[in-house]
């Protein structure tokens, strides 16, 4: 009796550790998404999220601004995204913003609305 009692808790514990872990990286972004003009004045920013790593940049008049460009990492903690942004001096710098994954695909970094890049 006290074995099967034993197993059957196991299994509840792996299960719910497993769920709890799964829904934690449902609202990991990956892939390219902008906000801003794409299209007519080719003036945007966009986030590159690539595993653990992201890469901010700024586009004016479809030209990627060098000078207005991070790299650095980041992770989702409930409703807010953390970057930790690395200059070239290997200065870290932390940045956080409210976020959320909306149900059209689009993500809400801080004030702003973005929307994947499709390949």
């Amino acid at each position: 009796m006290m074995k099967t009692f034993a197993r059957i808790l196991a299994l509840t514990l792996v299960a719910v550790m497993l769920c709890g872990t799964l829904a934690a990286c449902g609202g990991v972004p990956s892939g390219e998404y902008y906000a801003g003009d794409k299209d007519t004045t080719k003036s945007y920013t966009l986030y590159s999220f690539s595993g653990s790593k992201v890469t901010f940049s700024t586009y004016v008049l479809g030209e990627k601004i060098d000078s207005a460009t991070l790299e650095g990492k980041y992770k989702v903690d409930g409703d807010e995204i953390i970057f930790t942004w690395i200059d070239a001096n290997g200065k870290e710098t932390t940045d956080t913003k409210a976020f959320a994954k909306n149900e059209d695909g689009t993500l809400k970094i801080g004030l702003l609305t973005y929307t994947k890049i499709e390949k």
